[in-house]
């Protein structure tokens, strides 16, 4: 019985398929079913057919060619036979299905709670050829689904499958009938609105319990274009124009397709989802509605249009499939900064404790705040998150999640330490080696716990005289801490303090009102820059300009104005890979920057800047703050310590695949923490700018470098450093070599300690 079925499919999509000049007549699966049922040689010719992929033999068939209306005879067969290739796709997509996707892609659109924003819309992005048209057109048959191909109609020319629906096309895809975003809604609206309600009169027609699979195969062929010309005149004819008005019939017709469906339809779950929307080759969508308003970058595509409005009910059973080989996702997912800020979002990247407690309720910002309390009570193991004394192991913790420390592998305290914070303070034990001996653990990239360590630091910064050097130094006393990296887990305490205080400035408000700042939130590169350096020398570094040979002599202020940073943790890289702008995305989304373990030695810390937060989130607006941390005593020289970004490979190379380079403005720092006594003529904050001999290259660079060197650590190169702790610092970054500590660093002076032979070199 399949055999005769797919004999008669085959020969349907022949006769629907074929040119015009082949005169083939257009008759249903049905009548296709009837004459094969009754035809052996018919049988056999499509076998033959179907084994030789020849399929414009079939049309010189007897009964298969359209009557002349003249004479009630079959026209007669002229000019060239038709093509096969469009045949033997279409007799393709008939072929078995092999797979779980369709079932287990309906499993999961059905768990999906879809009460928030875009929640019922998913973009699937892949190749061509890859099978996702096929595994939307199976998942057909188990939910009420409305499909559209918005396929070019240039591309329809080509051997292409399945067909693209042109009068869809014209009426959504056509930028040109557009003015603008309003009209773009509106002129949607009225789609959706006459689409449910030809859609609903159509499927009443045939009233079947397994309704969903007579669907899929109904709007097909001439069916589907007389069903889809019927919406497009619909959409034309209408005179409503207030878009309110076409809004509430919008929600009129969606309501009443619903209602048919489940009059006739069971379903088993109130919650699974009735009717199914895909657009396949959605990129069509990916056209930007002109607004002489906005700058490009930040212009609505139709994509957007679409997906806001099917976003207007929420909560109604409807999902939408997008499906494309080309991504929009870097101009929607992210397109307000607001969306990456927002913790319910941070807690999805990290242990599922968190997320599942705050989409588990109603009221979400109860939850969430309940949340962070109960990750704060976890990570320093005491429900006394609001006190001012805790635990020196709680405290170890939360510098781990904030600064990434680096702990002694030869003291065994450590491995007592790493146990009992694996069992009361959060972290994560990642492996245990075969002698059980001791794990191999850390703090993973968690946001919403690295938020969390921030409130608590806060709240123990503001109730008690300690500081975070205090912390740090307590630790460094018990040989915790791996002495080797000390640099730059300074260099990483004195950034999180900057970032601490910018968050404090810029948010105000927030501190009045819940009493603590959103530490996940963005603010300008500016700001952090002036929380970082002692306030004498802000005039210099904002006014400062690039000291590679760009062409540019735009101030390191100006380049930046629009430019934001956003980390709360920092995530250790092993390997170049973080060497790129694409990594920096992810950082930013993460709320993260960088320690680089790799292998280069220009670069110890990286701090992403994204340079438009008027613009979308994207990797051609990525740039990063540079770091070198050394801990030498002696002043060296600022052409000695230069931070090339085309030696790591940072910003891509575009002129090896054609592509126009988009400039991009980046910052270098050099810290040398140990040389707190500059000689006379010396500073302790140096910029580039203005020298021409500090460039790498003669030739001509696309992206300014404005560098910056700075020179010991304390209150006189930064801010958050404190005139009191200038002693701890320098005991803090202390090296083994006691020559450093020598009184006369002049070379004559030390080659007479070292004649003493204090040790064989």
């Amino acid at each position: 019985m399949e055999g005769r079925q797919l004999l008669a499919e085959t020969l349907g999509q022949t006769l629907f398929t074929a040119p015009a000049e082949a005169q083939a007549r257009k008759i249903s699966v049905l009548e296709c079913e009837k004459l094969v049922e009754g035809n052996p040689d018919l049988v056999q010719a499509l076998e033959s057919a179907m084994e030789s992929r020849r399929y414009h033999e079939i049309l010189s068939l007897p009964g298969l060619t359209r009557e002349d209306p003249n004479t009630g005879r079959e026209v007669q067969i002229t000019g060239k036979p038709a093509t096969s290739i469009d045949i033997a796709m279409s007799v393709a997509w008939k072929t078995p299905y092999y797979g779980k996707y369709p079932e287990v892609m309906l499993k999961n659109i059905n768990d999906t709670r879809r009460g928030g924003i875009y929640s019922s819309f998913v973009e699937i992005v892949q190749s061509s050829g890859t099978g996702k048209s096929r595994m939307v057109h199976e998942l057909a048959s188990s939910v009420f689904t409305i499909p559209f191909n918005l396929r070019h109609p240039t591309e329809c020319e080509a051997p292409v499958y399945p067909p693209g629906d042109t009068q869809i096309w014209k009426f959504l895809c056509d930028i040109s009938s557009v003015e603008d975003v309003r009209n773009g809604q509106t002129r949607y609206a009225l789609f959706f609105t006459h689409v449910f309600a030809q859609v609903t009169e159509e499927s009443g027609r045939s009233v079947q319990s397994d309704l969903a699979h007579r669907w899929r195969e109904y709007p097909s062929g001439k069916t589907r274009d007389k069903l889809y010309n019927q919406i497009v005149k619909a959409c034309e004819q209408d005179k409503v124009t207030k878009p309110e008005e076409i809004l509430r019939k919008y929600g009129v017709s969606l309501k009443g397709l619903l209602h048919a469906l489940e009059a006739v339809c069971a379903f088993p779950n109130s919650q699974d989802v009735r009717i199914l929307l895909y657009f396949d080759e959605a990129h069509e969508l990916h056209h930007k509605i002109p607004n002489q308003y906005q700058p490009v970058n930040m212009q609505m595509t139709l994509h957007d249009v679409l997906r806001s409005l099917l976003n207007h009910y929420q909560g109604v059973p409807i999902f939408t499939i997008s499906l494309s080989t080309q991504s929009s996702f870097p101009a929607y997912i992210w397109s307000k900064l607001e969306q990456l800020e927002d913790l319910a979002f941070l807690a999805r990247f990290g242990r599922p404790l968190f997320w599942t407690l705050i989409e588990a309720g109603t009221d979400t910002s109860d939850l969430i705040k309940s949340t962070m309390d109960l990750a704060r009570t976890k990570l320093i193991n005491s429900q006394d998150i609001g006190g001012n004394k805790f635990s020196s192991l709680a405290m170890l913790a939360i510098l781990d999640v904030l600064i990434t420390i680096d702990y002694e592998p030869r003291e065994s305290m450590v491995h007592e330490y790493e146990t009992d914070m694996i069992a009361s303070h959060m972290r994560i034990a990642f492996s245990i080696p075969q002698d059980r001996a001791s794990a191999y653990s850390g703090y993973p990239s968690e946001p919403f716990l690295a938020e969390a360590a921030s409130r608590q630091t806060y709240q123990y910064l503001k109730t008690n005289d300690r500081t975070m050097a205090k912390l740090l130094e307590d630790n460094l006393e018990k040989n915790l801490i791996d002495l080797s990296r000390k640099g730059e887990i300074v260099m990483c305490l004195l950034l999180r303090m900057a970032h601490m205080s910018a968050i404090c400035v810029e948010q105000p408000d927030e501190i009045r009102r819940t009493g603590a700042p959103n530490f996940s939130k963005s603010y300008d590169v500016l700001q952090f820059l002036k929380a970082l350096f002692a306030e004498g020398f802000h005039g210099e570094i904002l006014k400062s300009q690039p000291d590679n040979h760009v062409p540019s002599t735009q101030s390191l202020e100006d380049a930046f104005k629009h430019a934001v940073v956003r980390f709360t943790h920092f995530i250790e890289e092993v390997d170049e890979s973080v060497m790129s702008t694409k990594s920096m995305v992810g950082g930013f989304v993460r709320g993260a920057a960088f320690i680089c373990r790799n292998k280069q030695e220009s670069v110890d810390i990286i701090i992403p800047i994204f340079l438009d937060k008027r613009s979308s989130l994207e990797e051609s607006l990525m740039s990063a703050l540079l770091i070198q941390v050394k801990r030498q005593r002696k002043w060296g020289s600022s052409a000695a310590h230069i931070i090339d970004q085309k030696e790591i490979g940072f910003f891509p190379n575009k002129v090896s695949t054609g592509e126009k380079e988009v400039t991009r403005p980046y910052i270098t720092l050099m810290v040398e923490l140990g040389a707190n006594d500059p000689p006379k003529d010396k500073s302790f904050v140096v910029t580039g700018g203005c020298s021409p001999t500090r460039a790498t290259s003669k030739s001509e660079e696309t992206h300014p470098r404005y560098s910056i060197q700075t020179y010991g650590c304390t209150e006189m190169t930064w801010k958050v450093v404190r005139s009191v702790e200038r002693d701890r610092y320098k005991r803090i970054l202390a090296t083994d070599d006691f020559l450093a500590d020598h009184p006369r660093q002049d070379e004559a002076s030390l080659n007479l300690v070292r004649q003493m032979l204090p040790f064989m070199a």
